[in-house]
């Protein structure tokens, strides 16, 4: 599974977890109301564009994709807390030695210099 996202991935990642999250459409959302939901956050993307990157995002098995009717429609495979850990688990180990308190030492030394 992949760890790193472009900005749209991103974008699209948290639109289908937020509409998960609040309850809509939690079997699956479509390409429009993904889109409708980015669009609604100020950014102004085209519909092939979400499409494609989306279809990427089965690729990567980030996200699920079936057919309802002449749509495509997708779910994510993880929960934005089970990426989450995953991700925090990986950077442990690739910078840590697995261990997860050092990492957030790092989190918590790295807060301080951005709050001074």
């Amino acid at each position: 599974m992949a760890f790193t996202h472009g900005t749209l991935e991103n974008e699209i990642l948290n639109a289908v977890w937020t509409m998960e999250e609040n309850g809509i459409n939690t079997k699956s959302v479509s390409v429009s109301e993904v889109l409708s939901q980015i669009n609604n956050n100020g950014n102004v993307r085209a519909y092939t564009t979400v499409k494609t990157v989306m279809d990427r995002l089965v690729d990567k098995k980030l996200l699920k994709r079936h057919k309802i009717g002449k749509k495509f429609c997708y779910k994510s495979v993880e929960s934005r807390e089970e990426m989450a850990a995953t991700a925090i688990n990986k950077l442990a180990g690739q910078y840590f030695n697995n261990d997860v308190r050092s990492l957030m030492r790092a989190l918590e030394k790295q807060c301080t210099i951005t709050k001074a």
